[in-house]
């Protein structure tokens, strides 16, 4: 369960960062060539693209792991089996 959920939170960092250095590199090159707002809005595009291709290949190699069977489920938690408690 927490592995999913860490494949997850990986998705939404990638995705995250791409924008925000794509947008970011696009509104540097904005700033030298007075271009604005356009190569920003371009950056950005591309960023969300490259996001989102990081983001398939992280779930294909999900679905790989998975249908190999190489995921090892957790260990429990310290403190005993809580069932019935």
């Amino acid at each position: 369960m927490w592995r999913g959920l860490d494949h997850a939170h990986m998705m939404q960092v990638e995705l995250v960062v791409a924008v925000v250095l794509w947008g970011g590199l696009g509104w540097l090159a904005d700033r030298a060539l007075g271009s604005s707002p356009w190569l920003t809005v371009v950056g950005a595009l591309v960023g969300y693209a490259a996001g989102m291709y990081l983001v398939w290949l992280r779930s294909e190699r999900m679905d790989a792991e998975d249908a190999a069977g190489t995921i090892t489920p957790a260990a429990p938690a310290s403190g005993g089996d809580l069932r019935g408690a």
